[in-house]
């Protein structure tokens, strides 16, 4: 393992991405004296100018001939066959010569809040394995496929020709298991935890002022019928917290995306609008585009955070900061058990008023054992 590509993702406008990258890069690097890494991105300015630090060539990902393919694709659907649109030309993976390819698209091996799944990257990796890349699917969460057979068997198919499934925890571990993939599945912890900060300022209890939330329209949009009664819903949990323990809410935005059904930012300021005056002036909105590493100095003021953006919870475990996930999928209440050893933690997004159960002013510490590099072995 030489020279590696990374791809997958949408763009690193989504911190978790950012971090997966950040993280992948330094794990790769300290294991793999002289390894080379390549993130192939659809949108090379922005990501390039977010990772200009990062030790990571960001080249261009480029999609093959639209125009005819989606032709082709609404035809199919006029004779009821769907047909997933390849998005990637092999045009451009040809001349960088990579061995490895590690797939660190996060909900793409899952299904999505209508039950559909996407079968074009993994597909384009199958195809790059066959051109003789080794393939590992890294930091994921898969599946569970149960409520769709038809996506169950094709994701069966196809992890069993993965090279290595790096899963980040364990109830992915076990639902592999339970649909017979066994040998090359792997745990360790997700690369989001290994990303370097160079900050070491830790602040006590009595100057962390802030309860931290975040909030987001594309976990809203599994359970709500729409983004309004998300925003009036979730506005009142922010009401419920001020009033409950007297402190500001910091709302944290985690995915600055060019769309607004996955844009933290402009679903936290639908919410902000919303609260009643004596709350707004008791929540602080974090608009700046910061990054995940950036953002961290807003982290470290909270005593607590919530979070429905995982890697946002993540964020918050890496600066010792106890962490909520508001769960819309089985990967929160995965990583909750990985962190806190039970799925207490993890709360469905349509529960949300189970919040008023927990004291956000004295969640459990965390444990940072769960954090050993395996990557040693795993990337044998």
């Amino acid at each position: 393992m030489k020279k590696v590509l990374l791809i997958g993702i949408g763009g690193v406008f989504n911190y978790g991405c950012e971090a997966i990258i950040r993280g992948s890069v330094d794990i790769l690097k300290r294991n793999i004296p002289g390894v080379e890494i390549y993130y192939a991105s659809y949108n090379y300015c922005y990501d390039f100018e977010k990772l200009k630090d990062c030790d990571v060539k960001v080249i261009e990902r480029k999609r093959g001939r639209m125009i005819f393919r989606r032709s082709l694709k609404k035809l199919l659907s006029f004779l009821g066959v769907k047909y997933n649109i390849p998005y990637d030309s092999l045009s451009w993976i040809r001349k960088y010569g990579f061995d490895t390819v590690l797939s660190i698209g996060g909900d793409i091996y899952t299904l999505s809040a209508k039950g559909e799944y996407n079968e074009s990257l993994p597909r384009f990796c199958e195809k790059l394995q066959s051109m003789g890349m080794r393939y590992f699917l890294w930091g994921a969460s898969v599946g569970p496929f149960t409520a769709n057979k038809k996506a169950e068997r094709f994701f069966k198919n196809h992890l069993e020709k993965v090279d290595k499934i790096v899963c980040r925890e364990e109830n992915t571990v076990k639902y592999l298991n339970s649909i017979g993939i066994y040998n090359n599945v792997v745990l360790a912890p997700d690369p989001a935890f290994f990303v370097s900060d160079n900050d070491s300022v830790t602040l006590s209890y009595e100057e962390k002022k802030y309860i931290g939330l975040n909030l987001s329209p594309l976990s809203s949009l599994h359970f709500y019928k729409n983004l309004d009664l998300a925003v009036e819903v979730q506005a009142g949990i922010i009401s419920g917290i001020i009033k409950k323990y007297d402190k500001e809410v910091l709302l944290l935005p985690h995915v600055f995306s060019f769309n607004i059904y996955d844009n933290d930012l402009d679903f936290l300021k639908k919410v902000y609008d919303w609260l009643p005056d004596e709350y707004k002036k008791k929540t602080i909105l974090v608009s700046e585009d910061l990054g995940f590493i950036g953002i961290k100095k807003y982290i470290r003021q909270c005593c607590s955070v919530v979070a429905a953006r995982m890697h946002c919870a993540i964020n918050s475990i890496a600066c010792d900061v106890p962490a909520i996930f508001l769960s819309y999928s089985e990967k929160s209440r995965g990583m909750s058990e990985y962190v806190y050893g039970t799925d207490k933690y993890a709360i469905k997004l349509s529960d949300i008023k189970k919040l008023e159960e927990f004291d956000l002013t004295s969640l459990p510490e965390i444990n940072r054992n769960f954090l050993c590099d395996t990557y040693g072995v795993v990337l044998e």
